[in-house]
């Protein structure tokens, strides 16, 4: 599995500055023209040398055809098709994340209505993993501030052929960037994290070992991107291929050089969501809640004590973000509850706060109040 090879489509995609990185990264070397709209480049090889001419500035309105002029060139000196001299150059500056669906062979597409839910998918594999580069967590009940200006670094490109294929392209190196050259970009991390997680996913399995992922989380998948993986495969429905063609300007971590490809099917998928059902429980532990009622319910008198009374608070928790706690309440308590609904306040709850799956409950409750706030 690799990156198309089609040169219209790569085309798009190779800016100024990625040719530049290219020729630097192949022994061409830079040189002050009299013009200062040009920029000359020679290659010294064999006591013979070879100049290209490429634009200053990407604004110039003959870049696009120049580029192409000097992909052109670049086939003719390498022997390679322009195809591969896209792939190339695009891949100097780029890390792609590449996922292949494996559909059967009489078809030619995927249903209209599970496309979107692939899309998304990925989307959300993307950005939880960011989260976990900002703030390792074991899950995020939704994704983290700040991540926006991370995401911007990823691109979904065109489909590719081979079954069928979405590309994901992420910037590593930019013109003018000013980050820390030994600090890896976190577009970078992030890719990094995804070959991580999806090798020792590969152990998991063979092992029989989910700990090997549950311990893995601060470096690895957190649940939600478990969560998001499964649903790229349709919760198994789907097997699919995952492989990482990495920037060439930037060596990637050491544990990660060799990640290459690996397929998904039903015992990863399996294993991904014991993970992530493990990844989300929070063991009980004491803590005071604080918010509006949000749900009542009692199926008879809540005065009577057989009836079952629980309530619903949305709380904005300091480590886990706004979340919606359950609680089943004495008649009481209940009664406090719906007074406060009534006047549209706030309760304040003390107890054992935990989690199971996706739902938060607060149990063994030893203060209840009504708040303003």
């Amino acid at each position: 599995m690799s990156r198309v090879t089609d040169m219209n489509r790569l085309l798009e995609r190779i800016s100024l500055f990625d040719v530049r990185s290219y020729l630097e990264r192949k022994g061409w070397k830079r040189l002050t023209a009299r013009n200062n709209k040009l920029v000359i480049f020679r290659l010294e090889e064999n006591q013979e040398s070879i100049e290209l001419l490429l634009p200053s500035l990407e604004r110039f309105s003959d870049v696009r055809e120049r580029i192409a002029q000097t992909i052109l060139s670049l086939s003719q000196i390498e022997g390679r098709t322009t195809g591969e001299i896209c792939s190339a150059i695009v891949g100097t500056n780029s890390d792609s994340l590449l996922i292949s669906l494996q559909i059967p062979s009489n078809r030619a597409s995927i249903p209209v209505e599970e496309a979107p839910r692939h899309v998304k998918a990925i989307n959300e594999l993307i950005l939880f993993s960011a989260c976990s580069v900002i703030d390792a967590r074991p899950h995020y009940e939704k994704p983290l501030s700040g991540i926006a200006e991370i995401m911007s670094d990823f691109e979904f490109c065109h489909t590719f052929a081979g079954s069928f294929g979405f590309e994901i392209s992420s910037s590593i190196s930019k013109p003018q960037q000013t980050d820390d050259l030994f600090s890896p970009p976190k577009a970078r991390l992030i890719v990094e994290r995804l070959a991580r997680g999806f090798t020792l996913l590969e152990q998991a399995v063979r092992e029989d070992a989910p700990q090997i992922l549950i311990q893995a989380y601060e470096y690895a998948f957190n649940a939600r991107m478990c969560d998001a993986i499964a649903d790229i495969g349709l919760d198994g429905k789907v097997t699919f291929n995952v492989g990482i063609e990495w920037a060439s300007s930037v060596l990637p971590a050491e544990d990660v050089r060799l990640f290459n490809e690996q397929i998904i099917s039903d015992p990863e998928i399996s294993m991904l969501k014991h993970v992530s059902e493990q990844l989300k429980i929070v063991r009980p532990h004491t803590d005071c809640i604080n918010g509006p009622v949000i749900n009542l319910h009692c199926a008879g008198n809540p005065i009577e004590g057989n009836s079952k009374r629980s309530v619903a608070l949305k709380v904005r928790h300091d480590q886990y973000g706004t979340i919606e706690v359950k609680m089943n309440l004495g008649s009481d308590y209940y009664l406090l509850a719906i007074e406060a609904h009534a006047k549209g306040k706030h309760l304040c709850a003390k107890g054992q706060l935990q989690r199971k799956g996706n739902v938060w409950s607060i149990e063994a409750i030893t203060a209840l109040e009504i708040t303003d706030d």
